[in-house]
């Protein structure tokens, strides 16, 4: 009810107009606005999901990869090494006096008329020739 004043003062109550179509017609439209926007919005969420994940994914991947380059760098620099050390035993073997202490010194022989003496505390072979 709508309260109107004359200009005395006694006050007339009227019933309220109608709300106009007009007024009906902008709910209606705000609503379906907010739909549309949470519909927009639920597909945004979905989407930054869809590719967070994905970026995840490919972020462990790379770190996986990169790992295994570590390891592959590792043991390449590990085989390098016993490489050069393996080349520098064949070039070491290729002198006849190193060769003669390796081959006394891993195979236990002797020159005629020497002794070997064996030692536990010490590593070492003792030659003595007579």
């Amino acid at each position: 009810m709508e309260v109107r004043k004359l200009n005395s003062n006694v006050s007339v109550l009227q019933p309220k107009k109608k709300q106009s179509p007009n007024h009906n017609h902008n709910n209606h439209a705000k609503k379906v606005h907010r739909r549309r926007i949470m519909m927009i919005g639920i597909i945004f969420v979905v989407i930054l999901a869809v590719f967070g994940v994905q970026i995840f994914n490919s972020h462990r991947t790379y770190a996986n990869t990169v790992q295994q380059i570590e390891i592959s760098k590792q043991k390449l620099a590990k085989q390098k090494s016993m490489q050069s050390d393996l080349k520098l035993e064949v070039s070491q073997l290729h002198d006849t006096n190193y060769l003669e202490k390796y081959i006394r010194e891993k195979y236990m022989y002797s020159k005629p008329g020497e002794q070997v003496y064996n030692l536990p505390d010490d590593a070492k072979t003792i030659t003595i020739q007579k």
